[in-house]
């Protein structure tokens, strides 16, 4: 079976639990006919593109709403006795709900008590369903009339902007459900599906729909829709007006580049993050424009390249968002600590929380709008061309002065009288990667940032992710204090494959083997007898006063 669709209420590969039978009487039944590039210019807006909006509560299992949440710059607030040890409304209301995610559980769905379980397909159903959209106009607009140079100008923005967002979904999936990009291994190793085509694929004879596809298939398809989506955009470049939420040449080689940089293609990733240096489209900004109680990240900041989606960490309630209040997330010290005395970032995006002496995250976004326009996952911006860049020669023999450059040119904008001192070898990759995750902290880069250092070539960094979990009661109250530790290489960096998509088919599709994640218990404190205190004084008594 082989159809053309324009406005489908939802892809096939969004893998629902209907039969198949179900599937084909909702295609059917809104099946509609494109007639004009404005039309797919519409579907483009409406049924491609995610929308940009503040959520109430925080992160959560929606679309991409945890992936702030899985690194090493988060942790949950405990209590501070002499200051009460009641919790905020936060636990009950997204902290428990999303213990499986934090603690990086065999199956996420789960809460704190095990009595609550959260859908894990969301971010695979509503990525698949647009990719699918996108997939419908990429099929179809070489077909559409271009008659006057405006639909003309229209055709090469939408089919540019199709293949950009095609290729933005599919990163996504690929760093979520796929293991890191590994260059040895790529041909072999099981990433996601990859669909290209609108038609829709069914055997009711056959025991397997579905099928994942390579991470070096996935992965030249992404850059493959990137090219394409430069050169088109480049054609006809994106209106300034709709710069924001509408993808521009810039745009796509920024992720491009990322992609590249990914892949360890380190040449092609240093040429591509330099054309969006050189843009003249966009402008870093400079230290003045990090002020206390300001947002930074605005629709006005003339850094920003594109941004679609939600924005879970700056959440409409002030009070269930890293407000390290006891009971809700904070920063973690060890993020907070990379920052040196006098950096405009340390001063503007963080405090310290007065209940509880933990970090809260400030104004990096906006809060408390019922339009938050800048997403904390699919957000892309200039200073990020700059680090990608970097790394893309630190990488490379006798290009370190560029690298170099690159580093002094963003840090001189977050630092002010910023003296520079040129490093080299292990030292230069290792404050490139200190400095992106100061940079672009809960832009959803650090997860991804640890899995693909693990695999890296030139340098390759092993790290331990720790969570502490403390848990309140239903009255806020605190409870106790676990411990998680996500060790270096786990199989658990990579998201199992939601249920609902595995059991799709007769014969299940392959999943992502987790193991199963149980707390640290200390060890117990060794018993201190007399004869000891007496014998070793006062050392007994620190160690005592220690544990």
């Amino acid at each position: 079976m082989k159809n053309n669709f324009f406005n489908i209420a939802i892809g096939l590969l969004a893998f629902g639990t209907a039969g198949c039978s179900d599937f084909l009487n909702e295609y059917s039944q809104d099946l509609v006919t494109a007639k004009s590039v404005t039309d797919l210019n519409e579907l483009l807006i409406g049924d491609v593109y995610l929308r940009s909006h503040t959520v109430e509560r925080g992160m959560s299992a929606g679309t991409m709403a945890f992936v702030n949440m899985l690194d090493d710059d988060i942790n949950t607030t405990g209590t501070d006795a002499s200051k009460g040890n009641v919790g905020d409304q936060a636990w009950d209301r997204v902290v428990s709900l999303m213990f499986g995610f934090f603690t990086w559980q065999q199956d996420v769905r789960y809460n704190f008590t095990h009595t609550v379980t959260q859908d894990d397909a969301t971010t695979w159903n509503t990525l698949y369903t647009r990719i699918n959209h996108a997939n419908n106009i990429i099929d179809i607009i070489d077909d559409m009339p271009r008659n006057t140079d405006e639909e003309k100008m229209m055709y090469h923005r939408v089919k540019g902007e199709a293949h950009f967002a095609r290729a933005q979904f599919y990163f996504a999936l690929a760093n979520l459900y796929g293991k890191p990009y590994d260059p040895d291994s790529a041909t072999v190793t099981l990433n996601v599906s990859l669909k290209l085509t609108s038609h829709v694929e069914h055997d009711k004879n056959k025991d397997t729909q579905f099928e994942r596809a390579s991470a070096a298939a996935v992965y030249e398809s992404i850059v493959n829709d990137l090219r394409i989506a430069e050169e088109q955009l480049t054609i006809s470049p994106q209106n300034p007006r709709f710069r924001l939420h509408r993808a521009s040449a810039e745009a796509a080689a920024l992720l491009l580049s990322r992609t590249l940089l990914y892949m360890q293609r380190w040449e092609e990733a240093e040429a591509t993050a330099k054309r969006v240096i050189e843009s003249k489209n966009f402008t870093l900004s400079g230290t003045s424009d990090f002020q206390i109680n300001v947002p930074f990240l605005t629709p006005s900041n003339r850094e920003i390249i594109f941004s679609q989606g939600a924005n879970n960490v700056a959440a409409e309630n002030t009070r269930t968002s890293l407000s390290g209040n006891p009971g809700d997330y904070c920063v973690s010290r060890e993020l907070y600590d990379l920052y040196e005395d006098g950096d405009m970032r340390k001063v503007a995006f963080f405090s310290v929380n007065a209940q509880s002496d933990s970090i809260r995250f400030m104004q990096k976004y906006e809060r408390g709008l019922k339009l938050n326009h800048i997403s904390d996952a699919f957000l892309l911006r200039l200073s990020e061309a700059y680090l990608n860049h970097a790394e893309a020669c630190s990488m490379q023999p006798g290009k370190e002065t560029d690298a170099n450059q690159s580093m002094k040119t963003l840090r001189t904008q977050r630092i002010p009288y910023y003296t520079h001192t040129d490093l080299t070898g292990e030292e230069l990759v290792n404050e490139v990667r200190n400095e992106r995750r100061r940079e672009l902290c809960f832009e959803g880069h650090r997860w991804f940032d640890l899995r693909r250092y693990a695999v890296n070539k030139r340098q390759p960094l092993a790290k331990n992710v720790v969570h502490v979990f403390n848990a309140f009661s239903e009255s806020n109250s605190f409870l106790s204090s676990h411990l998680y530790v996500l060790p270096a290489g786990d199989p658990s960096f990579t998201f199992a494959i939601p249920k609902s998509v595995v059991e799709f088919d007769k014969i299940p599709m392959a999943d992502n083997l987790r193991e199963k994640r149980s707390e640290i218990k200390p060890d117990p404190v060794p018993p201190v007898f007399p004869e000891d205190e007496e014998e070793n004084g006062d050392n007994n008594s620190d160690s005592s006063d220690q544990s």
